[in-house]
């Protein structure tokens, strides 16, 4: 069978599912920003620089091409720092930065004077550079210059690099906080609900109804169980109250035949057997209507069975039966109290009623087991006495009844009867619950 799908896990993935999405593309979102606002800054930077190259360009009389001052940038000085500006004219490079040492940028095709034209080379150490590049048009002649001015991008990526792992750990850390929060959340919103399990449970075990304050989305709910819970009572109660006023209106008319025909030897047996059916049927239709309410109890085997003790043996004070009880205190049995004393006091009986001179009833969580040292039954006598509701032997007195009574209650509140030998060689009989099949 398929495991059940949880409630508390579809809330938990549904919400952590949205969270990491909504988080993923937050993500996207601040980290595509912020790139651009990097690589955007980048630009101004190389923009400035290039315009203040720019302003430094000077040419002499002879046509020659300086740099008046420094750019501005230190990195300009360093051999091969990544930063670097070179200046180029018909005759190749006019002016280069130290940084470049003896190597050149690679000069990008023409540009039309004054525009701005952006591009990215690969620089004298295998770097990749930024350049920013600009055609000057100088002196009356109209000299063209190419002025460009590159930078390491490495430094631009490693700032985004570092920027989104930040970003990434922070919304990770962000996403398993609001995960947590999710969790805590739906064990708060579910409280209720486990809350509601305790009580049914409660209710299986012997409270007639469900208690207690609910949120609004499951007190309809409670209600509802609980107004099914009061008609079944009712229901139960009247099914009771109908089978006591039948055995009372069914009784005294049998009293009365058995006296107006205690001459006759043919009809005394059979009103006898009248009586035994009635008797039968009586306790099956009550076992029927207490089954319902039987489902999930527990009842306490100790003192229940030193009850039951008790009064057997002042029911036999005249024999001087031994009836030994070995019964854990925490022992419990599933049931209804009433069903269970009937089943239990009738297998006492029975055993005391053909007993030599020991009866002993041993008893656990879930078994009741009645042993006795007389003459026994054979399998076929045993499942006779428990499936016909007879006697089998009319020398012991009683209605034949017990073991019927016991089997009818056994098969209706779901609990195995078997019979068996006891260790002195009589019947040994036993009551267990069935194990649940998962």
């Amino acid at each position: 069978m398929a495991k059940p799908d949880s409630l508390r896990r579809r809330l938990i993935l549904g919400a952590g599912a949205w969270i990491m999405l909504a988080l993923a593309a937050g993500g996207l979102v601040l980290g595509h920003a912020f790139a651009d606002s990097a690589e955007q800054a980048f630009c101004r930077r190389l923009d400035t620089h290039l315009r203040a190259l720019l302003a430094l360009v000077e040419t002499a009389e002879d046509g020659r091409v300086a740099v008046g001052r420094p750019v501005g940038e230190p990195r300009f000085e360093q051999p091969y720092s990544g930063w670097y500006w070179q200046v180029s004219g018909d005759g190749g490079v006019k002016a280069r930065s130290r940084s470049l040492w003896d190597s050149a940028l690679a000069v990008a095709a023409e540009v039309e004077p004054g525009a701005l034209h952006i591009r990215r080379e690969t620089g004298p150490r295998g770097q990749i550079l930024e350049v920013m590049e600009r055609d000057l048009a100088l002196g009356e002649n109209g000299q063209r210059l190419h002025v460009a001015v590159a930078a390491d991008r490495a430094e631009l990526d490693a700032e985004i690099g570092r920027f989104r792992l930040l970003l990434a750990l922070s919304l990770g850390g962000l996403g398993l906080g609001l995960l947590a929060a999710v969790m805590v959340q739906v064990g708060y919103g579910l409280k209720p609900l486990r809350r509601l399990e305790d009580e049914l449970d409660q209710l299986t075990r012997g409270a007639s109804r469900l208690g207690g304050v609910y949120p609004a989305e499951i007190a309809p709910l409670v209600e509802s169980m609980n107004r099914v819970l009061d008609h079944d009572e009712r229901l139960i109660r009247h099914a009771r109250n109908h089978l006591g006023n039948l055995a009372h209106a069914l009784k005294t008319p049998l009293a009365v035949l058995r006296a107006e025909c205690g001459g006759v030897p043919q009809a005394a047996p059979q009103i006898e057997r009248v009586t035994r059916l009635i008797d039968l049927h009586l306790a099956r239709a009550a076992a029927d209507s207490s089954s319902s309410r039987a489902v999930g109890r527990r009842v306490n085997l100790a003192p229940l069975l030193a009850d039951l003790a008790g009064a057997l043996r002042k029911v036999h004070a005249g024999r001087s039966i031994e009836i030994a009880i070995h019964c854990p205190p925490e022992a419990d049995f599933a049931g209804e109290a009433d069903d269970l004393a009937e089943m239990a006091g009738n297998l006492m009986d029975n055993a005391c009623k053909w007993a030599r001179t020991r009866v002993r009833v041993t008893a656990a969580s879930g078994r009741i087991a009645v042993e006795d040292d007389g003459p026994g039954l054979s399998p076929e006598q045993a499942a006779a006495a428990a499936g016909r509701g007879i006697r089998l032997d009319e020398s012991v007195p009683g209605s034949g009844l017990g073991l019927a009574i016991v089997a009818d209650l056994a098969a209706l509140g779901g609990l195995s009867l078997s019979f068996g030998r006891s260790e002195w060689g009589g019947l040994a009989v036993s009551l267990a619950e069935q194990a649940s099949s998962s």
